[in-house]
């Protein structure tokens, strides 16, 4: 079979992105840099290098695919019939070796099960920070090849891997820019410490370009640029990554928020009000978050579980699994409130559920989601306030640092996914004063749900950390120099 190749004439940034190899590899920083068309051609390189592979990349929603600088439209122009052909039924491309090219979006979520048993030997996204993490890295778990490419493949020193193209900003910015901005110098090619989850971690790159690096443009578009006001500037046109004036919860700070288990033991018993926020997801995560209210206001967020896949029931036998056995009462009972994302009170016929008679006015109903959880917690459970501003401005003053030089919000260092995903999130561009709910907002619902819970708890006896009074019960256990 004759070699299969396509006109394309990188600039000199391109060129340098292509000369180089990684594992996972971000093209791009600010707007005009050619990022969109340096990720099709390193794409079409591995496919058409590898008779029979796969590859797929993906945009937010399908019209960013389909507008008349989208993928679509740009590859029908570029790739000619010589080389493959392209199927609008299914969006994807068959070359004439073999390989497939898919163009496919990601809206949701619980969107990437679409993908769940695919096998790619290239995974793309455009425009990275408009994608959760949640996405990328079950997109990452698809990476893999077998039979003759995986051989081919490994014959030229070759492994499947991620691509991507990003500008700062987006409901994605702060994963993007912890993975691969904040972690090395640009340019230069680092593999992340090995870890029991990933013993064997992938090598990592960032790759940056300005528009000042793509010749085809015109004098107009800089213009355009420099009249940005100056974060968007800094960000679109200097591809300044520490430009951030989207974030929500700008107070969030790891070495002030963060603890470890054993700086603050939850104490078990009377004196303290506990409480249980749960997200409910099937596809898409669900999150259950355990929090404290201790003295001074102070609230500890000491539990975590974090999964996708589970049933109503399954989530609910998980969440009493994992709970120690001083937590509940001697006598069988549960003194845990259980504050459940109200939308899981929907009746849904797909969830059988055992409880008898014709469902309460305070019961969830039966098929429900809610009536699962309620057949594992009884009356513990509850309807979840659902007051999004709320439950935004309860946060946001939590997290505030307050005259004695503490917050109120603190968070064992377990949590990984609240710590992970809470700082991220930006606020939502038309409802600045709420989040943007594309971003990776599971924790933070499962978070707002338990702090509105907590706030109209009244605890017997009022406990107190560890010191008298309300200044020195936090100076006692941190001391000042502890945050």
């Amino acid at each position: 079979m004759p070699t299969l190749s396509y006109a394309y004439t990188p600039t000199p940034r391109q060129a340098g992105a292509h000369a180089e190899w990684a594992d996972e590899l971000l093209y791009g920083g600010a707007a005009g840099g050619g990022k969109s068309r340096w990720l099709r051609a390193e794409v079409l390189a591995t496919l058409l290098a590898f008779p029979g592979s796969a590859g797929v990349i993906f945009r937010r929603t399908f019209s960013d695919l389909a507008r008349s600088d989208g993928h679509i439209l740009q590859l029908q122009e570029e790739i000619p019939t010589s080389v493959g052909r392209y199927n609008a039924g299914d969006h994807a491309w068959t070359f004439h070796n073999g390989s497939r090219l898919e163009l496919a979006h990601l809206n949701r979520d619980a969107d990437v099960l679409k993908y769940q048993g695919a096998a790619y030997a290239v995974v793309a996204f455009d425009e990275l920070t408009q994608f959760t993490e949640w996405q990328y890295l079950y997109l990452l778990s698809r990476l893999r090849v077998s039979g003759r490419v995986r051989d081919l493949m490994a014959a030229a020193g070759w492994r499947p891997r991620m691509l991507a193209a990003a500008n700062p900003g987006g409901p994605g910015h702060s994963w993007v820019k912890a993975r691969f901005i904040d972690a090395a110098p640009a340019e230069q090619l680092w593999r992340p410490p090995s870890t029991p989850d990933e013993p064997r971690p992938g090598t990592r790159v960032f790759w940056p370009a300005k528009v000042t690096d793509n010749p085809h443009l015109d004098e107009h578009y800089v213009d355009r640029l420099n009249s940005l006001p100056d974060d968007e500037r800094r960000a679109l046109r200097d591809g300044d990554w520490d430009v951030y004036a989207g974030q929500r919860f700008t107070a969030w700070r790891r070495d002030v928020h963060v603890i470890e288990p054993e700086r603050l033991p939850i104490p078990l018993g009377a004196g303290v009000a506990r409480a249980v926020g749960v997200d409910y997801g099937l596809d898409a995560p669900f999150c259950a978050l355990w929090g404290a209210k201790m003295g001074d206001d102070l609230v500890v967020i000491h539990r975590e579980l974090y999964t996708n896949g589970l049933t109503a029931p399954e989530q609910a036998d998980l969440m009493l699994s994992v709970e120690a056995e001083g937590e509940r009462d001697p006598e069988g009972g549960r003194p845990i409130p259980i504050a459940l994302d109200p939308a899981s009170w929907a009746r849904n016929p797909t969830i059988p559920s055992t409880l008898p008679g014709p469902a309460m006015p305070d019961q969830p109903p039966a098929g429900s989601i809610a009536a699962a959880y309620r057949e594992r917690f009884g009356s513990a459970l509850g309807r979840a306030n659902n007051d999004r501003l709320t439950g935004v401005s309860v946060i946001a003053d939590k997290l505030r640092v307050r005259r004695d030089g503490f917050p109120r919000l603190l968070v064992y260092s377990t949590c990984r996914n609240l710590i992970r995903t809470l700082p991220g999130l930006p606020r939502d561009p038309r409802h600045p004063e709420d989040v943007d709910t594309r971003a990776e907002d599971h924790a933070f619902d499962a978070l707002r749900y338990l702090l509105l819970r907590l706030a109209s708890a009244s605890p017997p006896g009022a406990a107190q950390l560890p010191g008298e009074g309300r200044v020195p019960a936090l100076t006692a256990t941190f001391g000042k120099a502890g945050f």
